[in-house]
């Protein structure tokens, strides 16, 4: 058993498994260490965005995510019992128009087996007492005695983060002292099965979520004048009185209290120590975006201590781990709160309500906005130092496309690696004369196929993207300024590329 890896990460949660994935995807020496001897039991996280199944893609794992869940094509909300808007995700510019509600421990039985296929190392039923940071590294001391050495430690360890506390990073904000109950049920009920169904009335809410297994997962508030868990019958009475359909539990399977939260670490970097996922951030579970957030954290950090650890980018660029994921959390913890409050019946602001009715002035937040939203594929890096001022795409994920690169078909979604630059282009010119004088950057090119019926095209004639390891678009200028490109390398000191 070595003593010594490039990467330590804490936590073998869904977060802490994509992070070690793609590391060890990439090459890079990591070891994952989790307090639990065995995978977690409990649902817990259950959505997985469009986003997510983005990177689970470029990860080459995302068919056994989808063979393993469930699709869910739409949001519908209730007031009253009465549907008044719903999300529609067949708008998005991405091959997942959908989200897939799969329960945590199969997605952390998916990753782990990967991990492991991959040569993966996890060493389980251990705890980080200290850390110690030396000229030669971090010394992480464990429970069972063994002293782990490594040059970066990630602390992917939960709402509860020891790494947090022993790096000193504060976690502000606050609870909302409500007691929420989640519970998985076999169900007798006519309501549709390939939606979520918010149902909403000016005294609380419900969350319906149907299940691969034909299980359906419920999130409702059920006030209980002691700790007893409430009853059947309570639980029966609670969906009776919210949901319009009649509905019937049979049996229930799993259950749950728990708290909802809104917190924010003051940083998410201490030196060589960083934090990802519920270390660092706290969301409600309104709009399914905590575990999906935690995956973006992993996705963004992965590949940039790939590229300080083999030496093609300097320290500063992890600087930018915490620039970016910290601001789109911020933004998502103040969104989910609002929802939050909107939803428990906290805030009665009639305004803030009245974006989700059925107006003619929402159509364009319904049909396009909030499925961005609820699909990860909102979040952008636009303020970024990584992010150069240009046409609209730049700061965001890339759409999905259809790519040729030396006369090879190949989508957009299956090329981010995590590791290279590329450049996708969109020209009627010689396609030989563009290669070769795009050679000198080292990067692959790509050239877009376009079909003339396709209207959500953001890239247009003549015009080119420079896309990040992560698919992030760092550049969407015309081809008349690619000398941005080199600029771009020279600035960010990028080298080694193929």
């Amino acid at each position: 058993m070595k003593n010594h890896c490039q990467v330590l990460v804490v936590g073998a949660g869904p977060v802490g498994l994509l992070l070690a994935c793609r590391l060890k995807k990439n090459g890079i020496d990591v070891v994952v260490v989790e307090k639990k001897c065995s995978r977690s039991t409990h649902s817990k996280a259950l959505s997985m965005n469009a986003a997510s199944l983005a990177l689970l893609r470029s990860l080459g794992v995302v068919e056994n995510f989808e063979q393993s869940g469930k699709e869910i094509g739409d949001i519908s909300i209730y007031w009253n019992q009465k549907r008044i808007s719903h999300v529609d995700y067949c708008q998005l510019n991405s091959c997942y128009q959908h989200i897939l509600a799969i329960p945590q421990p199969e997605t952390e039985r998916l990753l782990e087996e990967h991990f492991i296929e991959l040569g993966g190392e996890i060493r389980r039923a251990v705890t980080l007492n200290a850390i110690d940071v030396g000229s030669a590294g971090i010394n992480a001391s464990l429970t069972d005695g063994v002293t782990l050495t490594c040059d970066y430690l990630v602390g992917c360890d939960g709402s509860h983060s020891t790494v947090r506390d022993l790096a000193g990073i504060t976690f502000s904000g606050f609870d909302y002292d409500i007691d929420f109950y989640l519970f998985d049920a076999h169900v007798s009920w006519q309501g549709k099965r390939d939606e979520v169904h918010y149902f909403v009335d000016e005294q609380g809410f419900i969350i319906v979520i149907p299940l691969a297994d034909g299980n359906h997962r419920f999130v409702l508030r059920c006030p209980q004048e002691d700790d007893s868990r409430p009853t059947l019958a309570k639980y029966q009475a609670v969906l009776s009185r919210y949901i319009p359909q009649p509905i019937v539990i049979q049996r229930v399977v799993w259950e749950s209290k728990s708290q909802f939260y809104n917190r924010l670490a003051s940083q998410y970097r201490a030196g060589n120590i960083f934090l990802a996922g519920d270390s660092c951030h706290l969301f409600s579970p309104i709009g399914g975006l905590g575990m999906n957030t935690g995956f973006q954290d992993a996705w963004n950090l992965a590949w940039k201590l790939t590229a300080v650890i083999r030496q093609r980018q300097p320290d500063d660029l992890l600087n930018t781990y915490g620039e970016e994921r910290r601001s789109v959390a911020a933004m998502l913890r103040d969104s989910t709160d609002t929802s939050t409050r909107l939803i428990t019946r906290i805030d009665r602001d009639s305004e803030k309500t009245s974006c989700w009715l059925p107006l003619f002035s929402n159509r364009w937040r319904a049909r396009t906005l909030h499925p961005q939203l609820f699909s990860g594929l909102a979040q952008h890096y636009s303020d970024s130092s990584l992010i150069w001022e240009g046409k609209k795409l730049a700061g965001k994920y890339l759409p999905y496309l259809s790519l040729t690169c030396q006369g090879n078909r190949v989508s957009s979604y299956d090329i981010v690696d995590g590791e290279n630059y590329f450049i996708i282009v969109r020209s009627e010119s010689d396609k030989q004369q563009l290669i070769k004088k795009l050679g000198d950057y080292h990067m692959e090119i790509y050239f877009l196929e376009v079909n003339e019926s396709d209207k959500k095209n953001e890239i247009q004639s003549e015009e080119y993207i420079l896309v990040r390891p992560d698919g992030f678009v760092a550049i969407h200028e015309v081809l008349g300024k690619l000398e941005f490109v080199s600029h771009y390398i020279e600035m960010n000191k990028i080298r080694n590329y193929l």
